[in-house]
C-alpha cells in the first residue's frame, strides 16, 4: 500500500486517514501523533496511542514519554479494560500533574532549574510502569524496554520483532531523516560540571547521543517514533543525527560566554559528554579587557554612572545590597541624588528590586518599547529567572532614543542578546572610548546564549546578529561592559569574524537539524504562547486571553487554534485562525467564562499550520482565588 504523504495526514481526521501496512500484523497512521496498532488474534495494541477515538478496544497502550502534547494519543484510546504502560522514571508528571502545577504558579518566578513545561493537565490511567531491561508481552510478542533518556529525562523505547522486521518505537528521539523535533526541550543542568539548568544547553544532548547509539545497538529494520515519518534506515539516519547535534554543540561551545565564568576544565567536561571523552574542543580566547574608568561604579550585578557634578544613573537593581551601597555613596558625598534607572533585562538578578529603589531614589525607570511590558506585568509571561516584583511607570523608549545627562550622552538601545527582552545603554563621554552597557548579553569569551529558553532568535535581524550588526556599527574604539564582569571589555574586528562565522555555522547546522521550513521554530518555544500566561480570577468573572504567533517561515502562513479549557470553565469565544506574513507575529483572541471553585487550573491550545500541528501545546495558568 502506498505511504500516506505525512503533511496531508496532519490535515485528515483519523478516521479518513488510511493505515499503512508495516508488516502484517502493524499498521501505521500518520498525524500530529503517530498511530501504531499492533494486531494479534483479533486483538488490538497500540503504541503511542490513537488520535479521535478511533473506535478499536485497546487492549494494551504502550506509552513512551509524559509530554502532554504525546499522551493526549494515549488519553483518547483508553477504554475500559485497556492496560497502560509507561516510564516508571516519568511517573509524578503522568500520575500526580496537579502537583506539579500547584507547584509551579509559585515556582515559575526564580526558575533556574529550566524544564519543558508540557506537563499533562490531568493524570493519565497507567496500569503498569516501567523501565530499563523490562519486557512487556502481549500475545506472545515481546517488547524490550529500554532506558532512552534524551527528548525527556526519563523517556523509554519499546523494542520488538513482528513478522520478522525488528521495530524500535523510540517516542521523540529522533524524528525521520537525523532530525530532531526541537532542542529547547534538551535544556537541563549538568551537576558533575556544577552547571544549572539555566546554564545547560541542550545539556541532554549526552543522554541523546547514548540513547540513540542504544538503538543502533539493536540493529532494528525500522524506526517508528512518535512525531514524523518512519525511519526505513535507522543506521543512516541515527549517525546523521548525532552528527548533527555533535557539530551543533562544538560550535556553541566556540563562542561560549561561559568560558569566562566557569573557565575551561568545566567547558571541556561539557563538551566531552556529547563529544566523547578526548574530544578537540575549541574555545575562543578571552577578548582584551582592563578596568573600568572610575566614573563607573560596580556592585553586584548593577553600575551606577557617577558625573562630575556627583549625580548618579543607575543601571539595574537586583538586590537591597546595592541600594544600601548607593545610600553609603550619598551619605558619604560621593552621590548628591541618583536621577534615573535604566533596566537592561527582566532577569531577577537584575530587576527584583528596582521599583524599591525607584522609591527610594524617587527617580524613573527607562526600557526600551520591546521589553518593557515584561518588566511591568512579569506575571504574564513564562521566562527564564523571572521575577515576580512588577516595575511601574517604566519610561518606555524607542530603541536609539537618545537623552543629555549631564555630560554625557545616553543612547537606549534594543539588544536581543541573552533574552529576546534585552536593551543596552551606550554611554558617551567627550575625550573618552564610549561605553556600551550590554546587560549579560556578551562576555570577553564570547557569547550569552547557554539558555535556550531565552528565546535567542537566529534569523538575519534578530537575536545576536542584531547586537554584532550594532558593534559593528562603532567607527572608532569602544568598551562593552556585562554586568557580571569586573572589567570592560572589546572584541577586535578579527574576533567579531570569528563569533559570527561560529555562530552563522551553527545556525546553518540547526537548519539540517529541524523538520521545520526555520530553524527558530527548533529554538524558540514560544513561537506561540498564551498572553498573558499566568492570569489570577475569580469565580463568576470572564477573563481575556491570547494567543501570540510568530511566523519565522519564510513565506506566509496561517495558523489555526483549537484551546481546550478543564472543567468548571466554559469557552465563550475565540478566534480560530490568522495569517502572518514572514517574520510577522500577531494574536489571537479568547474569551473564557470562570465558573470553577478555587484552585489553579490550566488551559491549553492545540497549533496547526501547513505541515506543523500539535496538540495542548502551549498553555496558560488561571489561579482562581
Amino acid at each position: 500500500m502506498p505511504r500516506v504523504a505525512f503533511v496531508l495526514a496532519l490535515l485528515l481526521p483519523f478516521q479518513s486517514v488510511s493505515a499503512e501496512v508495516v508488516t502484517p500484523r502493524v499498521d501505521f497512521m500518520a498525524g500530529p501523533v503517530n498511530t501504531v496498532v499492533v494486531r494479534q488474534d483479533g486483538k488490538h495494541l497500540a503504541i503511542y496511542g490513537a488520535e479521535n477515538k478511533s473506535r478499536i478496544a485497546f487492549e494494551q497502550i504502550l506509552v513512551t514519554h509524559h509530554r502532554r502534547d504525546v499522551v493526549c494519543n494515549a488519553r483518547d484510546a483508553i477504554s475500559e479494560g485497556t492496560i497502560v504502560v509507561a516510564p516508571e522514571q516519568e511517573r509524578d508528571l503522568l500520575e500526580k500533574p496537579a502537583e506539579f502545577w500547584d507547584a509551579f504558579t509559585k515556582s515559575r518566578f526564580h526558575d533556574y532549574a529550566q524544564q519543558s513545561t508540557k506537563i499533562a493537565t490531568r493524570p493519565l490511567g497507567v496500569t503498569r510502569w516501567v523501565k530499563e531491561g523490562d519486557v512487556v508481552e502481549w500475545r506472545g510478542i515481546s517488547f524490550e524496554v529500554l532506558g532512552t533518556p534524551g527528548f525527556t529525562r526519563g523517556a523509554v523505547s519499546y523494542v520488538a520483532t513482528m513478522d520478522g522486521k525488528r521495530i524500535a518505537f523510540v517516542g521523540d528521539l529522533i524524528y525521520g531523516d537525523g532530525r530532531l523535533l526541537d532542542l529547547y526541550s534538551l535544556q537541563d543542568a549538568i551537576p558533575e560540571a556544577k552547571i544549572v539548568g539555566y546554564h545547560g544547553y541542550a545539556a541532554r544532548l549526552a543522554d541523546l547521543v547514548t540513547s540513540l547509539r542504544k538503538i543502533a545497538a539493536l540493529n532494528p529494520n525500522l524506526i517508528i517514533p512518535a512525531r514524523g515519518p518512519i525511519i526505513e534506515h535507522p543506521q543512516v539516519a541515527i549517525e546523521k543525527l548525532i552528527g548533527r547535534v555533535q557539530q551543533v554543540y562544538y560550535k556553541y561551545l566556540s563562542t561560549n560566554a561561559l568560558h569566562w565564568y566557569f573557565k575551561e576544565d568545566r567547558m571541556r567536561q561539557c563538551g566531552e559528554r556529547v563529544l566523547g571523552e578526548g574530544a578537540d574542543i575549541e574555545l575562543m580566547p578571552y577578548a582584551l579587557h582592563e578596568q573600568p574608568p572610575d566614573w563607573v561604579f560596580q556592585h553586584a550585578t548593577s553600575r551606577l554612572l557617577i558625573s562630575d557634578s556627583g549625580h548618579g544613573f543607575l543601571l539595574d537593581c537586583g538586590y537591597q545590597a546595592v541600594i544600601d551601597a548607593v545610600n553609603k555613596l550619598i551619605e558619604t558625598g560621593l552621590v548628591k541624588q541618583v536621577d534615573g534607572i535604566f533596566v537592561t533585562h527582566y532577569h531577577d538578578d537584575h530587576t527584583n528590586m528596582v521599583q524599591a529603589a525607584a522609591e527610594e531614589f524617587d527617580c524613573p525607570v527607562y526600557a526600551t518599547n520591546e521589553y518593557s511590558d515584561i518588566l511591568m506585568n512579569p506575571a504574564a509571561y513564562r521566562m527564564p529567572a523571572m521575577t515576580s516584583v512588577p516595575i511601574k511607570n517604566v519610561k518606555s523608549l524607542p530603541s536609539g532614543e537618545t537623552m543629555k545627562w549631564q555630560e554625557f550622552e545616553l543612547t537606549f538601545e534594543y539588544f536581543p542578546g541573552q533574552t529576546i527582552y534585552h536593551g543596552a545603554l551606550l554611554v558617551r563621554r567627550q575625550n573618552e572610548p564610549p561605553i556600551f552597557f550590554v546587560g549579560d548579553a556578551f562576555a570577553p569569551s564570547g557569547i550569552d546564549d547557554y539558555c535556550l529558553l531565552n528565546r535567542n532568535l537566529v534569523h538575519e535581524d534578530g537575536g545576536f546578529r542584531l547586537c554584532f550588526q550594532k558593534l559593528r556599527g562603532f567607527d572608532g574604539p569602544y568598551w562593552l561592559v556585562n554586568e557580571h564582569v569586573e572589567d570592560v571589555f572589546a572584541f577586535s574586528d578579527e574576533e567579531l569574524d570569528y563569533l559570527e562565522t561560529r555562530y552563522r555555522q551553527r545556525t546553518e547546522i540547526l537548519s539540517e537539524l529541524f523538520p521545520w521550513d526555520a530553524p527558530n521554530y527548533g529554538i524558540d518555544e514560544q513561537w506561540a504562547v498564551f498572553y498573558p500566561y499566568g492570569v489570577d480570577a475569580h469565580r463568576g468573572e470572564t477573563i481575556d486571553l491570547e494567543i501570540r504567533v510568530t511566523n519565522h517561515s519564510p513565506v506566509k502562513r496561517e495558523f489555526s487554534i483549537k484551546p481546550h479549557v478543564p472543567e468548571g470553565m466554559k469557552l465563550v469565544s475565540h478566534d480560530s485562525s490568522i495569517a502572518l506574513d514572514p517574520g510577522m507575529s500577531g494574536a489571537m483572541r479568547m474569551v473564557v467564562d470562570v465558573r470553577s471553585h478555587s484552585g489553579n487550573y490550566v488551559i491549553t491550545s492545540d497549533i496547526r499550520s501547513d505541515g506543523m500541528e500539535f496538540r495542548e501545546w502551549i498553555e496558560a495558568l488561571v489561579t482562581v482565588e
